[in-house]
């Protein structure tokens, strides 16, 4: 019955939806400015970036984090890999903090503009990817400062897990319409995947300091898990049937395939890490996750958590695969037989760090993998995967940067609802 509902309904053109959903809708609030190539105020130029400073910078972020964590679980490791992963770390927080500050003097200085930014169909979305960004840094201080510093560190990690995994799974709840499909859907819902596949670096570095604790991280991580990845396949069945009735997406659009590798890949590594700890949990302290005292049967249980764990996540590795493959195949038909410049700055946007976190948590997946079934096999696709991941995260990074520079970047899709908002109530007061 949900399907009686055109996906290219003329209210709202598919192509619309794919070009907001990548943030290139021409709906901003002042016309594109070219700083460098046009003499504008400085104090103009401050405004249009904050004005159209939306939620979707937050992959930023994101790309960001994962990268920091591929060079600090670096399949092969060494020591100068491990520092470049702390500097990016710090970078990470800066870039954070610098992205959320905005973002609060965006809606402050702007009023109506939140408003307008979560009644939009596509501009609400990015918002998953907040907690998303703010994850890393905690799965970054899991595995750098507690493991340094010890049990207050990890006392500090589960309480900022705690406050992630509670916006995450808030954020997740919303009513969207057919006719706004796009896979920029699944961003406010991988948000609950990544919060409670981050709950098992938590529960391990916490877990020689406070059992019980991991325990219990363990127990919601496996329930927010829920709250996520069925829901996530869910919608990529949804929008496979988009694809095979309506074709690929607009040109712009095209990288937000990879988004589609996030669900199952970071779930595969929750599962694979999930398990993992649990079994460690068992064996190392007596504690089970069904049985919180040693007892009988809490080893032959963990032991099935963590063969079920590993199963379930080779599964879903398999599927981001087929994912990966599909995209990356979409992506260079599309260069090879139609723009051989697409890759060049001109069609660059803020769709393009799809190419960073999504395939960095598969990335992650397989060296966890790799790991727990000491496969060199799968510890050379990570690593082969990750250094991929680290280039996009640098063309990405760059070419970000040299829009921010022209302006061309800051494109937010609400900015029509927020000026018919304005006009409303300039309506309204000259009424009055």
């Amino acid at each position: 019955m949900a399907f009686d509902i055109p996906i290219n309904s003329s209210s709202y053109p598919q192509d619309q939806i794919d070009r907001e959903a990548a943030g290139t809708s021409n709906e901003t609030l002042f016309d594109r400015v070219v700083f460098s190539r046009r003499k504008t105020g400085a104090a103009a130029r401050l405004k249009h970036c904050v004005a159209n400073l939306s939620p979707a910078f937050f992959s930023l972020n994101m790309g960001t984090g994962i990268v920091s964590i591929l060079l600090y679980t670096f399949p092969y490791p060494a020591r100068w890999l491990r520092a470049i992963g702390i500097i990016v770390f710090i970078f990470n927080i800066f870039l954070f903090l610098l992205l959320g500050v905005g973002n609060v003097i965006r809606y402050i200085r702007f009023n109506g503009l939140f408003c307008a930014t979560l009644k939009h169909p596509a501009a609400a979305l990015p918002w998953g990817t907040f907690p998303m960004g703010f994850v890393t840094i905690v799965n970054m201080t899991a595995l750098v400062c507690v493991d340094k510093w010890g049990e207050r560190w990890g006392t500090a990690v589960v309480a900022l897990w705690c406050v992630d995994a509670t916006f995450a799974v808030l954020i997740n709840i919303g009513i969207h319409t057919i006719e706004s499909l796009s896979a920029s859907w699944l961003l406010p819902i991988v948000s609950s995947v990544v919060a409670g596949a981050s709950g098992g670096v938590v529960a391990r570095a916490v877990s020689p300091f406070n059992p019980t604790v991991a325990r219990s991280i363990l127990i919601a991580s496996y329930i927010i898990l829920g709250t996520g990845l069925p829901l996530a396949l869910f919608i990529t069945t949804i929008y496979l049937y988009r694809l095979i009735v309506h074709g690929i997406p607009a040109p712009r659009a095209l990288p937000s395939l990879f988004l589609l590798v996030g669900p199952c890949g970071q779930g595969s590594f929750g599962f694979v890490t999930l398990g993992s700890v649990t079994r460690a949990l068992a064996y190392d302290s007596g504690v089970g996750v069904l049985m919180p005292d040693k007892g009988r049967g809490t080893l032959q249980i963990a032991e099935a958590v963590y063969a079920g764990g590993s199963v379930t996540g080779l599964i879903l590795w398999g599927l981001a695969l087929y994912w990966y493959l599909l995209a990356t195949v979409l992506m260079v038909d599309h260069i090879w037989n139609n723009d051989r410049s697409y890759l060049r700055h001109q069609s660059f946007n803020i769709s393009f760090t799809a190419l960073t976190f999504p395939i960095g948590v598969w990335a992650s997946a397989t060296n966890a993998i790799a790991v727990e079934l000491n496969s060199e096999a799968f510890r050379i696709i990570g690593a082969v995967v990750s250094i991929q991941v680290m280039i996009n995260w640098l063309y990405v990074m760059v070419l970000a940067v040299y829009k921010m520079i022209d302006g061309s970047i800051f494109e937010g899709p609400e900015m029509k609802k927020f000026r018919d908002f304005q006009e409303s109530k300039a309506r309204a007061e000259g009424e009055a």
